[in-house]
């Protein structure tokens, strides 16, 4: 097992992000506007991603748009939608992305993930990413933080303290983050095939990402996804798929592991894979 604290220690691991809004059971939108508001905000990352600043502005509503173009703007090495939050009939979402950078640390480099939740409303017909300085957060490892330096109610706040000294002694207080998972192993029968899914729950205060994989990589069998990016006490489903197809047939029964790394972390959690025989059939 590998278990590296030093990330937390040495640097401020943060991006800024808008806080989503309380979670509840929300109607499924009308498929026209989820596919619009999708369309938009993915090209939003995208250009963020690459660069292309102009174009991201394009799609930044009016009220908003001398705050984008004062904002100190990073690109994100990957991003991808997770979820969407929509509020105000339709009108008003919350885009939920999952994002990485990179960082040279210790001689190494390592990957940081990061979390971003973009505010998003129609205006002239068309979806627009604007800002919201009340629910305005710092996003990161250590968990959100205040970001901007007023209150809502217009008065003065003090801003978080993103000194390496400061972020040390917060983290120094934080517990290790210990994951939870549905199950302890997942069975499965030779030559019958099959599909198994394990829930992991990010009970880390911040953002983490996992990577996903089989080890020794043991054919006829698959994990998907590869990795997933999780907000603080968020799920993610994993699936492991056997296909005896794809199996040598002279391997017999088996023990082996899905392997769960944990990021900026890594630390790793494995899960047993049990390959067992089908049941002997009933004599006549």
């Amino acid at each position: 097992m590998r278990i590296i604290t030093t990330v937390l220690l040495a640097v401020p691991l943060f991006s800024v992000a808008q806080a989503p809004p309380a979670a509840s059971a929300p109607a499924a939108p009308p498929a026209d506007v989820d596919r619009a508001l999708r369309e938009q905000a993915t090209a939003f990352l995208q250009y963020q991603k690459e660069g292309n600043f102009r174009k991201a502005y394009e799609l930044v509503a009016e009220d908003s748009k001398d705050y984008y173009l004062g904002t100190n703007k990073e690109k994100p090495q990957s991003s991808d939608i997770q979820d969407i939050q929509y509020s105000d009939n339709f009108t008003k979402a919350v885009v939920v992305s999952a994002s990485k950078q990179t960082l040279p640390l210790l001689g190494r480099i390592i990957e940081i993930p990061t979390g971003t939740n973009d505010h998003w409303k129609i205006e002239d017909g068309k979806w627009k990413w604007y800002h919201d300085a009340a629910k305005e957060v710092v996003m990161g490892v250590l968990g959100p933080m205040p970001a901007t330096a007023t209150a809502p109610d217009g008065s003065p706040t003090k801003l978080p303290d993103l000194s390496p000294q400061a972020i040390a002694e917060r983290a120094a207080k934080l517990p290790p983050p210990k994951p939870s998972f549905n199950r302890k192993s997942l069975p499965f029968t030779v030559g019958q095939e099959s599909t198994e899914e394990l829930v992991f729950h990010n009970n880390s205060p911040g953002v983490v990402k996992v990577d996903a994989d089989l080890i020794l990589d043991y054919p006829g069998f698959e994990v998907e996804p590869k990795r997933f990016m999780l907000n603080p006490q968020a799920e993610a489903i994993f699936k492991v798929t056997y296909n005896p197809a794809n199996a040598p047939s002279d391997k017999g029964v088996f023990n082996a592991w899905l392997r769960l790394t944990l990021q900026p972390f890594e630390r790793e959690y494995r899960i047993p894979l049990k390959l067992s025989p089908p049941p002997a059939a009933p004599k006549p």
